[in-house]
């Protein structure tokens, strides 16, 4: 027996734990050697992922842009959007601050990660805060347009249009591949741009067969009208104002959380989150651009378009705006012109070129001008040969006006007339003659009745070989077309040209109105088509 005492006997050697233990050891041996555990449970999606983090094979025109949550799969799969066949239009719908424009730039960026530039091309109008103008740098972006630039707005989307027409009308390379119209803010092109839904509402119908097509964004699907929204294949649902909006399910997307911009819900009801454009290298095709769009020039020389004189037949007017090509009056096929402005927009001047263009024999058969012109604008156009009258005053208009209708009366088919002649016309010779009249409103202020004589010939004027220009100052224009001799002008189906002047007056030629335009530009409107132009300047 051994007594125990609190005192130790002999020493005591300590064990500092120096070494590792077997378990240490085992444990050690094993890391990294195998697979980890399956995660049922994945993390939320709380993170935006980088879009280099992204991964996808797929065909053409198909890219990642997000991870999507599979909770009953057990993992999560790239978003992916294929904008090859019928989704090749897309929309994104989300509240304010939803990330919206984010996901259009990573949209982009992915697209222009996986394609040369000369594969595809965006053209981009920013209504979003500016969140697109980092996109200039990439060489896919032919122009970014924002709200400010309203000119290059409509130039941007007549660019487009421009594109697709002549794709319709022929089968050879353009120059383009696959064409992306993106509009980051489509509630504010319908308020600011109401024109333009229309026409962009076209492209997107006419346009997946040939290759354009069209991304937007808006807060909310019912922000889309049915006729635009049947024409868009791919829909981004991110969280919505008011979940009853969802198009989805509304369940899932009362969801969807406020504070995690790029959250979602896709078309299957389940969640994504859209990545970050980041990380992605895009510098493909070497020094090769997007061709950019082109804009009017403020100044378009008369001679810049006499090299299309050739064309017989068609008055040269100025430049046209979709092909940046001169653009002519077809008097054969509508006969008279009106052109509204205000002071100082180049109404004259668009008379004088008129004029300038009559006299130098651009009408297949010979022309006279009769030119009433009471502030004298026109004084160049009665130097020339062509003008048969020249009326300056309300007396000047009394003594000239009855010879030139006394002279389109005998024009008048007799009873004796034979169908011979009523067919080709040859029951009278003589020039077309050309009324011009400038600054009507102040005729028609001086002497209401003064060219009431004309309104019985209008009716007869592609017989008897009649036409008018006239020229009106918009404003007091939406009154002023009940007047007799503009109404019928107006029903005649006449040429207009609506130049600067203000959008009060509603529409006053078709369904246009007027905008405040810079001098010599003007909406050429005529039966089948508008077009913006430039009149070519020509000096008095």
């Amino acid at each position: 027996m051994r007594l125990f005492t609190s005192v130790p006997t002999r020493p005591v050697i300590a064990d500092h734990g120096s070494g590792p233990t077997a378990w240490d050891v085992i444990v050690e041996s094993r890391r990294g050697g195998g697979t980890s555990a399956h995660r049922v449970w994945l993390p939320p999606l709380t993170q935006s992922p980088r879009l280099a983090e992204l991964d996808v094979d797929g065909g053409e025109l198909t890219a990642a842009i997000g991870l999507v949550d599979l909770p009953f799969e057990q993992r999560r799969a790239p978003y992916v959007v294929d904008l090859g066949g019928a989704g090749g239009n897309v929309a994104v719908a989300g509240a304010p601050q939803s990330g919206k424009s984010t996901a259009l730039r990573t949209m982009i960026t992915a697209l222009a990660a996986r394609h040369d530039p000369r594969r595809i091309q965006f053209y981009c109008l920013d209504f979003g805060g500016g969140t697109l103008e980092g996109l200039r740098l990439l060489p896919h972006v032919g122009a970014v347009a924002c709200r400010r630039e309203r000119e290059l707005v409509r130039r941007v989307v007549s660019h487009i249009g421009s594109i697709l027409s002549g794709r319709e009308s022929r089968r050879d390379a353009d120059g383009y591949g696959d064409v992306f119209l993106v509009v980051d803010g489509w509630p504010v092109l319908r308020e600011e741009f109401p024109d333009l839904e229309a026409t962009i509402t076209s492209h997107a119908a006419r346009g997946l067969s040939f290759g354009i097509h069209l991304i937007l964004t808006a807060a909310r699907w019912a922000d889309i009208r049915p006729g635009l929204k049947d024409q868009i294949g791919t829909r981004i649902e991110l969280r919505l104002g008011d979940p009853i909006d969802s198009e989805t399910d509304r369940k899932q997307a009362a969801l969807v959380p406020i504070d995690r911009p790029g959250r979602g819900i896709t078309r299957a009801g389940q969640h994504f989150v859209v990545a970050t454009p980041d990380g992605v290298d895009v510098d493909r095709g070497g020094s090769w651009q997007a061709p950019p769009v082109r804009l009017l020039p403020l100044l378009v020389e008369y001679s810049a378009v006499l090299d299309c004189a050739a064309d017989q037949g068609r008055v040269l007017l100025g430049i046209g705006e979709n092909r940046l090509e001169p653009v002519a009056v077809d008097f054969g096929w509508q006969q008279h012109v009106l052109i509204l402005g205000d002071s100082g927009c180049g109404k004259t001047a668009a008379l004088r070129m008129l004029c300038a263009e009559i006299a130098r024999g651009a009408m297949t058969r010979p022309a006279s001008v009769f030119v009433v012109d009471y502030r004298r604008g026109l004084l160049g156009v009665a130097e020339s040969g062509h003008v048969v009258g020249y009326a300056f005053s309300p007396s000047s208009l009394a003594d000239r006006l009855p010879g030139l209708i006394a002279l389109l009366q005998r024009r008048l088919p007799a009873a004796e007339t034979s169908m011979e002649q009523l067919k080709s016309r040859s029951w009278w010779s003589g020039p077309e003659v050309f009324v011009v009249v400038d600054d009507y409103d102040v005729v028609s202020a001086t002497s209401p009745d003064a060219l009431s004589a004309l309104l019985a010939l209008l009716p007869h004027a592609m017989d008897i070989g009649l036409h008018l220009m006239v020229a009106r100052r918009c404003a007091g224009s939406a009154r002023a077309m009940f007047e007799p001799l503009l109404a019928q002008l107006r029903d005649s189906g006449c040429v207009g040209l609506l130049m600067s002047g203000s959008p009060d007056e509603g529409t006053l030629i078709g369904h246009h109105r007027a905008a405040d335009q810079p001098p010599g530009r003007g909406v050429l409107v005529t039966r089948s088509a508008a077009e913006l132009v430039q009149v070519s300047w020509c000096p008095p």
